[in-house]
């Protein structure tokens, strides 16, 4: 009984490996693609286009620029206060330039660029401006002192800073 088992299944076994065809088998898919990575490009180290002694006038404390690079936004650098209640900050953003139509609270003059504040409660201040890739994100924030300030206070006093980089960046 075993034998009549065996031979028909050494027979189809024997047929199984000759009815193969002479063509190779398919290669496997490629693997995809890695996506896309936003890899900064940016070649300008942001904390040479301000020295420490003029953000330090700024700010009011002794400070140096210290890098604040994030990987897949750009490069930076910022200026902090000792006592971390002031500070100022570079980033030049490799990313396409956010729509900030809607967003901005006012447009500002940035030598031949037009700059957009995103935020101004009169201690902080936010401003972008478009030099297409890279972009300037200027950030800045002065020491509460306990008097009342204008809402416009902080960016109207960075805009010597901001006017400064972009002459650096010779935007």
């Amino acid at each position: 009984m075993i034998t009549r088992i065996l031979v028909p299944l050494a027979a189809l076994s024997l047929l199984a490996g000759c009815s193969g065809s002479d063509q190779p088998p398919a290669a496997s898919p490629a693997p995809p693609p890695p996506p896309a990575s936003n890899d900064v490009k940016v070649a300008t180290d942001p904390c040479s286009l301000l020295t420490d002694d003029e953000v330090s006038a700024h700010v009011g404390a002794k400070v140096s620029g210290a890098p604040d690079d994030l990987p897949t936004v750009g490069r930076g650098c910022r200026w902090e206060a000792p006592d971390g209640a002031s500070y100022v900050s570079v980033i030049l953003n490799t990313p396409a330039f956010p729509d900030v139509g809607t967003s901005a609270k006012r447009a500002v003059d940035v030598g031949a660029k037009k700059g957009s504040v995103l935020a101004d409660d009169g201690r902080y201040c936010l401003i972008y401006v478009n030099g297409g890739t890279p972009w300037l994100q200027f950030g800045s924030q002065s020491a509460d002192t306990g008097k009342p300030v204008d809402k416009t206070y902080e960016c109207d006093r960075s805009m010597p800073l901001v006017r400064r980089v972009v002459a650096n960046l010779k935007w």
